[in-house]
């Protein structure tokens, strides 16, 4: 293994035990195409604002399936919820972290992966 795959675990290992920087007040959410002129790729984007010497992550997208147009999304009690008809997902600082790594891991995904992912990781059981 490289030097630059074992340093990208190591991170990886490191940064999955920390606790994640989540401030509800600070964060801002949609739904937008991830491609606007090929009108495909729909994507959950999550701003959060940092105060100066706050480190942490600004910005992250995260795939959802192309039916999720038009999803309800709201926050409660610091937790991003996503309604799609009947069903319910949840985003916070304890999935967000599995729940982008599994969506990003080998590429792009259909719908129907999506969707095993988001229920996976993000649905009350």
């Amino acid at each position: 293994m490289n030097k630059l795959a074992l340093l990208f675990l190591a991170t990886l290992s490191f940064s999955s035990n920390a606790e994640m920087l989540w401030k509800p007040d600070a964060i801002s959410f949609e739904l937008k195409q991830a491609h606007k002129l090929l009108e495909i790729g729909l994507m959950l984007e999550i701003n959060q604002a940092l105060e100066p010497g706050e480190f942490g992550w600004k910005q992250s997208r995260i795939d959802v399936p192309e039916n999720w147009e038009g999803a309800k999304l709201e926050m409660r009690q610091g937790t991003i919820y996503i309604t799609v008809g009947k069903q319910e997902f949840y985003l916070n600082a304890s999935n967000k972290g599995d729940l982008s790594f599994e969506i990003l891991d080998g590429g792009n995904k259909t719908d129907k992966q999506l969707l095993s992912i988001w229920s996976k990781y993000a649905t009350s059981t």
